[in-house]
């Protein structure tokens, strides 16, 4: 087994995990998650950066806020991903590299390949379809021939999603067709701004709709033909009514990493697995029908002015006036945080146990959740923890070469349902006693 050399000698001297951005808005809360798990102790943490100044600091003002002393001994490195080689010294310290700096369109790469080339596992929290799918094109061989792992979108975008389509997909007691997820946000009174750092992501990743490269690059990663179902995912119109629990949500298609990440978990899971393709289409539910036809109105200006080069400059130098105040600079309070939660809903349609496959439209319906804290910050580091600690635990449990993978086809073998719980993020069945991130 080509597996990433976690056990060699040469690995004995990295530290574990090394949290690339720990400074930014979202690396902060990953740092906190490590040092106040009970996962992590025992493992060897740096924190890396362009300003130490700002690394010591945050490191001190860790340890007054959780009182966990070991915080203040995490190692600083100095790194910058327009400094190719401060990237290159800092991934032959790391066993596993957390990359919090986004937007990873512009500044994930350098990083992806000083990981390949020096031999370091990767994860980060990209919710960028073009991102990703070009890594997997430009370093899915080399890893492999490296033998390190590179997974991608293991924050909310995608582990609730991709993990949750596999977690039914396993616990579904028969087979299971095709799955609508729909993603729930629950804010407190007080609100809840997003960090202007995801509006920008999500400008370039609109912009990157017309670039012809992009489209190329997934008929490269996809190539191999896939069956065509039968029964395909029953018409929904744009705007809907889905029942959810506590309420009837008005939902609209989630046009972001979701869908083509278990897109490329399925191809994985058919051509290595021999595993029926389960069809997907992913919502958002926004609330009332008032504030989500005002948001399908704000979301399509926002997306026809993105594609053009100055207009997107423009909103990207504005995001709090363009946005109405849902972007902001400083991102929500840490009330706002504490208030926040999600819930992920994976409705899934198929066949029972003894039923004949594709002999009629499947009637059977079983639906998974996804439950955790504030998606945006606290339970998205609790997603790239976890698979951080599959990857540095579970060794013998990951796929058999490494290579650049979607969290589904990386972790489907090893505990992490178990670390995401331990860290407040868990899978259940509705209506049916099992117990929570068992796995049949």
């Amino acid at each position: 087994r080509n597996h990433y050399p976690l056990a060699a000698t040469q690995m004995s001297c990295r530290y574990d995990i090394v949290v690339y951005g720990a400074t930014g808005f979202t690396g902060g809360y990953i740092v906190r998650a490590l040092a106040t798990s009970a996962q992590f102790k025992g493992k060897t943490i740096a924190v890396a950066g362009r300003s130490e100044e700002k690394l010591r600091a945050l490191l001190e003002e860790l340890t007054r806020e959780t009182g966990v002393h070991d915080v203040s001994q995490y190692e600083v490195l100095i790194a910058d991903s327009s400094n190719e080689e401060s990237l290159a010294a800092m991934a032959r310290q790391a066993r596993v590299i957390i990359n919090a700096v986004g937007p990873y369109i512009l500044y994930g790469e350098a990083v992806v390949r000083a990981a390949v080339e020096n031999g370091a596992c990767h994860v980060d929290i990209s919710g960028e379809p073009a991102f990703l799918e070009r890594m997997v094109q430009k370093y899915d061989k080399a890893a492999r021939e490296k033998g390190v792992y590179i997974v991608g979108a293991c924050g909310f975008d995608s582990i609730p999603c991709d993990l949750g389509t596999e977690f039914l997909k396993r616990n579904f007691e028969g087979t299971l067709a095709y799955v609508e997820t729909f993603a729930r946000m629950n804010q407190g009174s007080a609100g809840y701004p997003v960090n202007t750092g995801t509006y920008e992501s999500m400008l370039l990743g609109v912009s990157s709709l017309l670039d012809r490269n992009v489209r190329q690059v997934h008929r490269e990663i996809m190539s191999d033909p896939m069956p065509q179902p039968k029964y395909t995912i029953p018409f929904r119109i744009p705007l809907s009514r889905q029942p959810l629990p506590k309420a009837l949500a008005w939902c609209v298609p989630f046009p972001f990493a979701d869908k083509p990440i278990v897109d490329r978990s399925q191809y994985y899971d058919f051509h290595v697995n021999n595993k029926r393709v389960v069809q997907i289409s992913s919502y958002i539910t926004l609330g009332s029908l008032f504030k989500t036809i005002l948001s399908i109105i704000w979301l399509s200006v926002i997306s026809f002015f993105a594609l053009f080069s100055r207009s997107r400059e423009f909103l990207k130098a504005h995001p709090e006036m363009c946005s109405f105040g849902m972007f902001r600079r400083n991102g929500p309070t840490k009330q706002q945080i504490g208030e926040a939660s999600f819930d992920y809903f994976i409705f899934g349609t198929g066949w029972g146990q003894g039923e004949e496959v594709d002999k009629e439209r499947p009637a059977k319906k079983v639906v998974a959740v996804c439950h955790g804290p504030d998606p945006g910050y606290v339970g998205t580091s609790a997603c790239i923890t976890s698979a951080a600690l599959a990857l540095l635990d579970d060794n013998e449990k990951l796929p058999k070469e490494g290579g650049v993978y979607t969290t589904a086809t990386a972790f489907r073998e090893t505990q992490i349902f178990e670390y995401l719980r331990n860290m407040g993020v868990t899978f259940a069945i509705q209506d049916r006693e099992k117990k929570e991130g068992q796995l049949l």
